[in-house]
């Protein structure tokens, strides 16, 4: 096999953008109502484009990692995406079980940016967390005290975390409910009342009203969501609710209130 050598590559990148500007020019062209010859791709061994194609998801890996702050939180980010991506194609008890985990691990991340002790002795801060040698914040409800405490969220946040961890523990503990249709999950979701500015915008109309009257409001992505969800039917619910959370939670800093945890 014909080895891509580094040079090779770079000229590779350089066809690739003029293509794109190509590309551009030509749509530009039939938009004043002139013909034009549609540009052609470069033409690549198969060597060559697999050469190409892990460079770029290689680059796109390094750059994630930097954006994220180091490897280790870049492979949390994949394992998180992964496990959601599988509890897709699940029962409505793995989306509970999954999404709250997720959630549950951006709150430590959270949690231990106010820990400059991280730096120095990592072992400590880990067990700190670690329900196995009763570590103070080794379950969930005591890490979303502390946050509170330490002004990471506000008391709107506060509860919701509580809520969607109620209703996790009864995915988990209670065999019978399988839904999140079950009357005893959503009294807990229609505590949820949390994530209602985000998911219905600023004003009386709101993005919800739109997606109803959509007609493509069961069309889905591939993130594998189910034809029946919806944003604001039970499942959907809480799934906004916990991306909201995991999201906020994500890019919140020490010593800056972020607006989304601090909403009433």
């Amino acid at each position: 096999m014909t080895e891509i050598t580094a040079a090779r590559l770079a000229e590779m990148d350089d066809e690739i953008a003029r293509l794109q500007t190509a590309l551009r020019e030509h749509a530009e062209r039939l938009a004043r109502g002139e013909e034009g010859e549609h540009p052609q791709p470069p033409t690549w061994s198969i060597e060559e484009q697999r050469a190409w194609s892990d460079a770029l998801q290689a680059r796109v890996r390094n750059t994630m990692i930097e954006a994220l702050g180091g490897e280790a939180a870049y492979e949390a980010v994949v394992a998180q995406g992964e496990a959601l991506r599988q509890a897709r194609r699940e029962a409505d008890r793995s989306i509970a079980i999954v999404h709250v985990t997720v959630v549950e691990e951006h709150l430590r991340s959270a949690i231990e940016r106010y820990f400059p002790g991280r730096q120095s002795d990592p072992k400590v801060v880990d067990r700190m967390f670690d329900p196995m040698q009763y570590g103070p914040l080794g379950n969930f409800a005591s890490r979303v005290d502390i946050a509170f405490a330490l002004g990471i969220i506000g008391s709107g946040a506060r509860k919701a975390l509580k809520v969607i961890a109620e209703i996790r523990n009864k995915f988990a503990h209670q065999l019978e409910i399988h839904s999140f249709d079950h009357p005893d999950v959503t009294k807990s979701i229609d505590k949820l009342t949390y994530i209602d500015f985000a998911i219905t915008g600023p004003d009386a109309e709101g993005l919800a009203q739109l997606w109803k009257r959509s007609p493509n409001s069961e069309i889905k992505s591939a993130t594998g969501w189910r034809v029946s969800d919806d944003l604001l039917d039970h499942r959907g619910r809480f799934e906004r609710t916990c991306e909201f959370l995991q999201d906020s939670l994500r890019t919140s800093a020490p010593g800056t209130m972020h607006p989304n945890l601090h909403e009433k």
